[in-house]
């Protein structure tokens, strides 16, 4: 009777080493999870971080310019005062002139701006699948173009946003 008992308390006593062991692996997976997720994080934070500063940096060289052309309007209402000696007629010059020139001196910028900023060529295969699927064309035609599966073609589009 009490063989039957030691060998039932030493098999209770492996599972349960074997529960803790089991327990253990979850614990120490969940804690790599945990990294990957702050790692993670930090990158976000790093990558935001970085577009709100290219962000300042084009808005402040936009008021730069915007600066520099409300002082060359200064300077040529400045001269059209001298020429016509009113006074009058210069602050109501340049309260016309200086919204109109502000909004489309900033729309002329960002116009510029917008024609400098080239779309890059596309390296990798799924900028290249991605690129012709913007073109139109179809998931048949892009396989054919880049020489790869129409199955890749579609994993492509489908996790285009991943």
């Amino acid at each position: 009777m009490t063989s039957v008992i030691l060998v039932i308390l030493i098999l209770l006593q492996l599972f349960s080493f074997y529960l803790i062991a089991l327990l253990y692996a979850k614990f120490s997976n969940l804690k790599d999870i945990e990294k990957k997720h702050e790692q993670v994080l930090a990158d976000m934070d790093d990558s935001f971080g970085a577009y709100i500063a290219e962000i300042k940096d084009e808005n402040n060289r936009l008021l730069q310019e915007l600066n520099s052309s409300e002082r060359s309007i200064a300077t040529t209402s400045h001269d059209f005062a001298k020429n016509e000696n009113s006074k009058k007629e210069l602050k109501a010059s340049n309260e016309m002139l200086k919204p109109y020139i502000s909004k489309q001196l900033a729309a002329n910028s960002y116009l510029k701006t917008a024609a400098t900023t080239e779309k890059k060529e596309p390296v990798t295969i799924k900028e290249k699948v991605l690129y012709y699927a913007d073109e139109g064309k179809s998931k048949d035609e892009i396989a054919k173009l880049l020489q790869i599966g129409k199955t890749e073609v579609e994993l492509f589009l489908k996790f285009k946003d991943k």
